[in-house]
């Protein structure tokens, strides 16, 4: 049958085929053909069945081209793993899945893993318990011979029987050789107290020393939970024995080349497998990769393809015409109005279209011609293809930046920092390369890297100083003090997320940083805006690497993303930029600005006590009310100000906080 065997459609209808990509494993496309990859499917479950009756780990290596699925086939084994429909009971098998884009750079792999582990491990599921919860529930149940229904058990014994959970606990933990700190700080979750502070350290991330206090007691907050990769390592180690075999863990490893590599010899790959060989190396666990496309054997160790494919390695095949067929009805049924249309004819609205079905397709291509035909049938014209992109990448470019103002965090900073400065810079500024230091003095990773100016002409280290401990801050700039000449620099920047204050009683670290910055050094404080531009940037770069970035159902590739961003970045973001690489010689210094010490000041009160009227603040820390006032205006993204009877100055928090966040802030604002 030839093309005039579609059917014309009602313009009044909603296009069902708009919407190809799926932006991630935890939100999947609403409509799902389960026959289509099922035998790859139905090898990721048994890598994790594996897991659970072998006692040993389970590595799936999947091949997939742009648009071929990978991302929508993770999804689906998302919503069967998760099981969304039904609250488990606690003899049911159970895992836990965790969904990892590696959008990180080659030396921060195990940070980024333990922070994503421990991310989805405090996701809710629908019973309202975190997969952490199930994982705690299940073993604690196990020494208590528990049966029923897992929520409700968990709850009447938490509330009746704590005390001989936490006994309980405690055996188990020596049993399985634990970390006394992540003995301690499960014991908080298990308890339910202070689960803000437990997500933050159990995840390597920012631990106020008020925090520290809460989980640890009087201790000194520097011993605990350095950020560097081999602590990560570990934490996510112990983490996954904490699950045990009988919990698998299943890891599903997304936008692999979207890792910036620290030795250009290497390909991400490389990182991947060697990071996937260690973690089924030591503990039992389930690891599912998708890769963009298939490597030679000398791009990986040999040891290391051995472990990252010891379930199999497969690859998505393209669609044949019974599939896309399926596609289609799939996404027509989805819709209501749409499946109202349709009624019982199985091929509406494109019959037997012959240019419809003429090749095997991806999902991508095969989603983007319907939705273009739909149009068709529909009356509407639409506008031809263009070679130019910038109005569209500018759409997408601006929506992630407004995306990032809702969600980014300072505890993505670091990470943020030093996956995309190498590559924001040589777009930029074309001739800069980046150094990796190693050695001695740079053991603890003080410098992250160092940017390196066109002939050697300059060397610029940079340091993340982002931890919430002053006596940690302080301790790193001794040490960059101590080791600075070894390093070889012109220049010295030290960065610090805008909405951590620095305290201004912390007399040795401020004095400290004013000695690193008094010769050819500077302070660097971003803002929530300056950084989700940086997220804006690293995110389009990694899905145009990773063949995710699509205008008009074409892909966008890594050069054209790179040249948009060289040309149309704002003012402020190469301003921002320059602060690395202006002037490229000795001699510059440039001073904090004058509002930071009184910033931090308030934001160092507001840190444990979020809501407070404007005269106790300014009792608190000797900063006028007018001034504070004018702080509001200046920090409009870390300090919010509510006029009245009294005046209330509040700490700004991001759209992602927690609900604890939420609790401690009405609870200030109710004292």
């Amino acid at each position: 049958m030839t093309t005039s065997a579609s059917t014309a459609v009602d313009r009044s209808l909603p296009n069902p085929f708009l919407g190809g990509i799926v932006p991630d494993a935890w939100r999947g496309a609403t409509a799902d053909v389960p026959e289509i990859h099922g035998d790859v499917y139905a090898r990721c479950l048994a890598a994790v069945q594996t897991v659970r009756t072998r006692q040993q780990s389970s590595s799936v290596l999947i091949h997939g081209e742009q648009g071929s699925g990978k991302t929508h086939l993770l999804a689906r084994l998302q919503r069967r793993l998760t099981d969304a429909e039904t609250y488990p009971d606690l003899d049911d098998d159970w895992q836990i899945f965790v969904y990892l884009r590696m959008r990180t750079s080659s030396g921060r792999i195990w940070r980024k893993i333990r922070t994503e582990l421990v991310t989805d491990l405090m996701r809710p599921m629908p019973d309202g318990l975190t997969q952490l919860d199930h994982v705690l529930a299940k073993r604690l149940a196990a020494h208590f011979d528990g049966h029923a229904d897992l929520a409700l058990w968990w709850d009447h014994h938490r509330n009746e029987r704590m005390e001989e959970l936490i006994d309980a606990w405690h055996e188990i933990a020596m049993q399985l050789s634990l970390r006394d700190d992540f003995t301690q700080v499960l014991e908080c979750f298990i308890r339910g107290n202070h689960r803000r502070h437990v997500r933050a350290y159990l995840s390597g991330g920012l631990v106020s020393e008020a925090g520290f206090r809460h989980l640890f007691g009087n201790v000194d907050a520097s011993h605990y939970a350095p950020d560097n990769e081999d602590d990560a390592f570990s934490a996510v180690k112990t983490l996954c024995h904490v699950a045990g075999p009988q919990i698998p863990i299943v890891f599903c490893f997304d936008q692999i080349e979207a890792i910036e590599v620290e030795d250009s010899n290497r390909k991400p790959v490389w990182y991947l497998a060697r990071a996937v060989a260690d973690l089924t190396d030591e503990a039992a666990v389930a690891a599912i990769s998708c890769v963009l496309a298939s490597f030679a054997d000398d791009e990986i160790r040999s040891q290391d393809r051995a472990r990252l494919v010891s379930g199999g390695q497969t690859a998505l095949q393209r669609l044949d015409r019974d599939q896309m067929q399926q596609v289609i009805r799939s996404r027509v049924t989805a819709m209501q109005a749409t499946a109202d249309a349709a009624g019982d004819n199985a091929h509406w609205p494109f019959a037997d279209d012959e240019a419809m079905f003429a090749s095997r397709s991806t999902p991508r291509e095969l989603l983007h011609a319907a939705a273009t035909r739909f149009d068709e049938l529909q009356g509407t014209v639409a506008a031809p293809p263009t070679t130019e992109k910038t109005p569209a990448l500018a759409k997408v470019f601006d929506d992630r930046v407004d995306e990032a103002i809702r969600t980014q965090k300072p505890e993505d900073t670091d990470d943020l920092i030093a996956s995309t400065l190498p590559n924001l810079l040589s777009i930029l500024e074309p001739g800069w390369t980046t150094d990796y230091p190693t050695g001695p003095h740079n053991r603890k990773r003080d410098i992250e890297l160092v940017l390196v100016g066109p002939d050697q002409e300059a060397r610029v280290g940079v340091a993340l100083c982002n931890q919430p401990s002053m006596t940690s801050l302080a301790a790193q700039l001794k040490r960059l003090i101590e080791n600075r000449e070894a390093f070889k620099l012109h220049k010295l920047v030290l960065i610090r997320d805008g909405r951590l204050p620095i305290s201004p009683g912390a007399a040795a670290t401020r004095k400290r940083i004013d000695q690193l910055t008094e010769d050819e050094g500077v302070l660097v404080r971003p803002n929530r805006e300056v950084m989700a531009v940086l997220d804006a940037v690293r995110s389009l770069i990694a899905d145009a690497t990773c063949g995710d970035l699509t205008l008009d159902g074409r892909a966008v590739g890594i050069s054209t993303v790179r040249q948009w961003l060289s040309n149309h970045l704002d003012a402020v973001t190469r301003e921002w930029v320059d602060q690395f690489c202006r002037p490229s010689r000795p001699g510059w210094h440039d001073e904090a600005t004058a509002d930071d010490s009184d910033i931090d000041a308030v934001l160092e009160y507001l840190a444990d006590c979020p809501v407070v009227s404007m005269d106790v603040m300014s009792r608190a820390t000797g900063v006028a009310e007018s001034r504070i006032v004018e702080l509001g205006r200046v920090a409009s993204d870390r300090l919010g100000i509510v006029s009245g009877e009294p005046t209330v100055i509040f700490r700004v928090a991001s759209s992602t906080s927690s609900e604890e966040d939420v609790r401690s802030m009405q609870g200030s604002a109710t004292r």
